[in-house]
């Protein structure tokens, strides 16, 4: 019997505040995790508010439209909004990270973070070293 190729990881750079730029990286990697590849999402700079209890909610898209309005029309359209994503993605077996500095940065409590998916508090050495040999996206 042939061995499994090993899949390469997916490494996720999430920078951006706006929730499309967020919305497409949940979509990425829950597609890339579904398919077998491992899957980190490092949330820093602007982006880190997303990782706080009802985040999304003060996110708005590149046109200004806000982030819960925007699930509402994709929920309608049959697209994967959020939540289903966020649902969808502790089962795939994907990482969340949220870097350290930016915590720091914009004044977040570690108590004030999503518990679901996990979130692991790290900084850019980590992510380097396990993402190594993968591809990266930054969004």
């Amino acid at each position: 019997m042939a061995k499994a190729v090993p899949k390469h990881p997916m490494t996720l750079l999430v920078i951006s505040p706006l929730a499309d730029r967020i919305h497409m990286a949940l979509m990425m990697g829950a597609t890339a995790a579904a398919v077998g590849r491992p899957v980190t999402f490092f949330f820093s700079k602007g982006a880190i508010r997303f990782l706080v209890q009802d985040g999304w909610a003060g996110l708005v898209t590149t046109e200004g439209t806000p982030a819960p309005d925007v699930d509402a029309v994709q929920e309608a359209k049959g697209i994967a909004d959020s939540s289903l994503l966020m649902e969808a993605l502790p089962s795939l077996n994907v990482r969340f990270v949220a870097c350290e500095t930016a915590l720091r940065e914009h004044d977040i409590d570690v108590a004030s973070l999503i518990t679901r998916p996990a979130v692991e508090i790290s900084g850019l050495a980590d992510v380097l070293e396990k993402g190594s040999g993968g591809d990266w996206l930054t969004f």
